[in-house]
């Protein structure tokens, strides 16, 4: 899926709750078995935004499905300093590591 916009409080609940659809919505073994949320068009992100981050890569977990971020390059010079760190704990691969083992959906999430 990709998040556009900014990445806060008024709107990292949006993107948690399409987490949830995604995961929660289809059965396995039916259901998705790993999420990419590429952040490459993210302009802004607080450290609301950061906490939605981590909330929803919980809730796949909690789910069986993996979720990990990519397209992160030049996006930490936009985090709050006091944020940067909750990042490292969450998967991040690059774009060129990503193969899809299945045609991808498309999902767009507009933060804006």
């Amino acid at each position: 899926m990709r998040a556009a916009g900014e990445l806060s409080a008024r709107t990292g609940g949006r993107l948690v709750r399409l987490v949830d659809k995604l995961v929660d919505g289809t059965p396995r073994p039916a259901g998705p078995r790993a999420l990419v949320i590429d952040l490459a068009q993210i302009r802004s992100f607080d450290t609301d935004g950061v906490e939605a981050l981590r909330r929803a890569h919980g809730r796949a977990r909690s789910a069986g499905v993996g979720l990990c971020l990519t397209r992160l390059e030049g996006r930490r010079a936009l985090l709050p300093h006091d944020v940067d760190g909750l990042l490292d704990r969450l998967p991040v691969v690059g774009s060129k590591e990503l193969i899809p083992a299945e045609k991808p959906r498309r999902l767009a999430v507009s933060t804006a």
